[in-house]
């Protein structure tokens, strides 16, 4: 497996000098989960979205290599440096590992949305895994459901419980062990590097980031705000696309407010 399996899918080509919008998925995600997101955004933007080597139906193979580098794969074939990184779940640890090394290639700014951290006096305990685990099979099936949307109401619910199975068995335990090994790492995370314009948004009913992990990993970053939708679970911005949408929005407004070097207001 090499660099080719990584590849940009343009949503939106966007007017000429419009912001740039990218999109980095999950673990088994998919690059077309951030559509519902991005028919609310300005159809103005340039909005483009990654398929990373963890998309869902993948082989693993990919787990030689750093995961952010396999983002950085991406943020090169863009070919132009995003003003919002917007990145969900394993794909925004994937962004917080090249933010806390400060490659400039995240952009101006990032929207994180359901990362995971281990907050660093919590040890690596077998309880911790197993408790790890019941989260990833639950996050599992509630990706399906949200990626079936209204329609999962009117499937049967066997055929639904179906569907939630033969992903849980595609993903397996190399999916499950690859999502706990970053979650342990999250606690060395130099996060007092990230000075960039952040936004960490989580859901309140998401048990992967509790709230006193999610304010120490946005307190941890100088230039971090927490955002919590109550209501949101793992799943918040495809659920609550609007809502995720004018987070983006916001953003993109910050930071081309921003004066650029040498430029007077």
């Amino acid at each position: 497996m090499n660099g080719s399996a990584v590849k940009a899918h343009t949503i939106a080509p966007g007017r000429p000098g419009a912001p740039l919008v990218l999109f980095a998925h999950g673990m088994e995600g998919h690059w077309k989960s951030w559509t519902p997101l991005a028919t609310h955004l300005d159809q103005g933007y340039r909005v483009v979205s990654l398929e990373l080597p963890w998309k869902a139906g993948n082989d693993f193979r990919w787990r030689n290599r750093s995961f952010g580098t396999w983002l950085g794969d991406g943020l090169d074939m863009v070919g132009a440096v995003p003003d919002v990184l917007v990145a969900h779940s394993f794909g925004a640890n994937a962004a917080l590992e090249l933010m806390c090394g400060l490659d400039p290639r995240v952009g101006a700014s990032v929207a994180l949305f359901c990362p995971f951290y281990r907050l660093p006096r919590y040890e690596v305990t077998w309880r911790m895994f197993e408790r790890s685990r019941e989260t990833f099979t639950a996050h599992v099936g509630e990706g399906v459901r949200a990626r079936l949307g209204k329609r999962a109401a009117t499937l049967d619910p066997e055929v639904v419980d179906g569907m939630v199975k033969i992903a849980l068995n595609r993903a397996g335990p190399l999916g499950f062990a690859a999502v706990f090994d970053r979650y342990a790492a999250s606690a060395d995370l130099q996060l007092g590097n990230v000075e960039i314009p952040t936004k960490v948004l989580v859901g309140g009913m998401d048990p992967t980031l509790p709230a006193e992990s999610a304010v120490a990993l946005a307190d941890g970053m100088p230039g971090a705000t927490l955002r919590t939708l109550d209501r949101g679970d793992h799943f918040f911005h495809v659920r609550y696309a609007r809502y995720a949408a004018a987070e983006v929005t916001g953003l993109v407004e910050d930071v081309r407010a921003l004066p650029k070097v040498g430029e007077l207001r």
